[in-house]
């Protein structure tokens, strides 16, 4: 077994089935889809960049998403100018280590040679970035830029419509903006009170309504 078939299996990688392009609300899913060498994703938290880099996976034969790497060895980069589609989830958890810098300034290169794709996400413009090697960073800085915006009401309500129905179950506008008035406006957690509604549809077998997702989430 070659170190990219340890280094896959150590991650243990799952894409999430709903993570798709076709649910995704908003213009970045069309613009991440150019054919550029290098990408650089960025937005604030909970504005669907996982979600966009695990879609690029499911659309592109061989992607490979790779989050939390500061739980692995540097090594684990090694092999991966060979596959078509490599996706990088927050990068800003291995900048200002002097290894994973150098690893991943080596990795565009060569992935840029073989003529595959590396797409990199982090939480605000590359310019901004705390990078201490200043190659990486007129790399990054280059890469075509795509911007994941923030969510008005209304497309959160989508989304919350969209990832119900995908789950099997039906939420209502007015249920959802119920939800929407009295939650976080942070779409991951959302999502995470989404997954619980979810559970307890299938264990009570009830429709969601107001009162349902009063008892449920507690609101």
């Amino acid at each position: 077994m070659n170190k990219l078939q340890q280094g896959q299996l150590s991650l243990d990688i799952k894409l999430r089935e709903d993570a798709t392009f076709e649910n995704f609300v908003g213009d970045a899913g069309m613009q991440l889809q150019l054919p550029e060498a290098w990408t650089y994703l960025w937005g604030g938290k909970g504005s669907g960049r996982s979600h966009l880099l695990q879609a690029l996976c499911h659309r592109t034969a061989g992607g490979i998403y790779l989050s939390d790497l500061k739980r692995h060895s540097v090594d684990l980069l090694q092999g991966l100018a060979m596959v078509p589609l490599v996706c990088i989830d927050d990068v800003e958890d291995i900048l200002g280590d002097a290894k994973w810098e150098a690893g991943l300034f080596h990795l565009m290169n060569e992935i840029k040679d073989a003529g595959n794709r590396l797409v990199v996400s982090g939480p605000e413009p590359a310019v901004r970035l705390s990078i201490q090697l200043a190659d990486l960073r007129s790399r990054l800085v280059s890469a075509y830029a795509v911007e994941t915006c923030e969510l008005s009401d209304e497309e959160k309500l989508q989304v919350l419509i969209q990832k119900a129905h995908h789950r099997g179950f039906r939420i209502s506008e007015d249920v959802g903006h119920f939800i929407l008035a009295r939650t976080s406006r942070d779409l991951s957690q959302i999502l995470r009170l989404l997954e619980k509604l979810e559970k307890e549809t299938l264990r009570q077998g009830k429709t969601v309504t107001i009162p349902f997702v009063k008892r449920t989430l507690h609101l």
